[in-house]
């Protein structure tokens, strides 16, 4: 039986993404806002400074997958899996437009965020 978020599949029709809470901002960080991003989400400071392990020390696997999918999405990113499709469907700022999103859309700290986070997911 194949294993998706730590739970057997037949659990994960009525299984939950893992909701993140809002991380205070620390810092105080001028970025160049696109407008094709969505921004007043729960996962901006994604956006904004680089995420450090203190960040995600006490989040599974399910969390700091959503995590680093919460980049793609925040630019539009439509995503196949049916569990991260659900979840992003579910927030009001998702706004799907493409099957990928180039990584020069991304900023240095998006980026960054998403090679940390792979590391742990």
């Amino acid at each position: 039986m194949a294993v998706v978020f730590g739970m057997a599949l037949a659990e994960t029709a009525s299984a939950q993404v893992p909701s993140i809470p809002r991380k205070a901002k620390t810092t105080t960080t001028t970025v160049q806002r696109n407008s094709e991003v969505a921004w007043g989400t729960q996962y901006d400071w994604l956006s904004t400074r680089y995420a450090t392990y203190d960040d995600i020390r006490n989040y599974d696997r399910g969390q700091i997958r959503v995590l680093k999918n919460s980049i793609y999405a925040r630019h539009g990113r439509k995503f196949k899996d049916a569990n991260l499709r659900n979840y992003f469907s579910s927030q009001s700022w998702y706004r799907p437009r493409y099957n990928e999103v180039p990584p020069k859309q991304f900023n240095k700290y998006e980026n960054a965020n998403i090679a940390f986070l792979k590391k742990y997911e």
